[in-house]
């Protein structure tokens, strides 16, 4: 673009000079963090293509640095997610109701992932598959469906250490998890940011007790 008709057109638009910072410069936190190859590709990753839950990019950097292959996860809701756990982590079982992604992520995981088939339903068999792995679990993710119940019934399915990340808590109907968490001694720590492909404000809260596999 010409400097001269540039520098008129963000004088007069200046929202203009905002959309092409972020856009045009390749330095850019737009692309530096993967949400512009996000956008050109249709799913989260990063700019190299390497794939990232659809959550916030603060909490996914947090979880890049203290994930590690001594750690094992338990997911709600499977996808894009499931290969960065399997990535980072020493196993994966994530928990999916919707049957077509179910046929359609699971031939994609690695040895350490594994996917269950539950339908979708409220304080049911969905939020109780993390009971009937009759494993515990360091990290676990609630980014699916009956997240207040896969909330309560995850609790019970930690290690030790174990901790509970809860995606979109920012949605007040999403509150009642964290306050029952409150109540039975957790902590929390909020992540706040954009997601990938997403152009709205997004949180995640870490429900942490005081000795914890993330370090918190």
């Amino acid at each position: 673009m010409n400097t001269t008709l540039k520098r008129a057109l963000t004088r007069r638009f200046p929202n203009l000079s905002a959309c092409y910072s972020l856009v045009a410069n390749g330095e850019s936190y737009l692309h530096a963090s993967g949400w512009i190859e996000s956008k050109r590709r249709g799913y989260p990753c990063r700019p190299d293509g390497s794939e990232l839950p659809w959550m916030n990019y603060a909490v996914v950097a947090f979880l890049e640095r203290r994930l590690n292959k001594t750690l094992s996860v338990f997911e709600y809701g499977s996808g894009y997610s499931t290969l960065f756990y399997a990535r980072l982590a020493r196993s994966v079982v994530s928990v999916e109701y919707d049957q077509a992604w179910f046929a359609s992520i699971g031939p994609r995981l690695p040895s350490n992932a594994s996917l269950v088939f539950v339908p979708n339903d409220v304080d049911g068999d969905y939020c109780r598959a993390i009971a009937r792995s009759g494993d515990l679990f360091d990290v676990v993710v609630v980014d699916g469906r009956d997240r207040v119940n896969c909330v309560k019934q995850g609790m019970q399915a930690l290690s030790s250490r174990g901790v509970i990340v809860l995606d979109d808590s920012e949605r007040a109907k999403y509150a009642p998890a964290i306050s029952y968490a409150q109540e039975n001694g957790y902590l929390t720590v909020d992540f706040e940011g954009l997601k990938p492909t997403d152009s709205s404000w997004c949180r995640s809260t870490i429900l942490y007790r005081r000795e914890n596999c993330l370090g918190l």
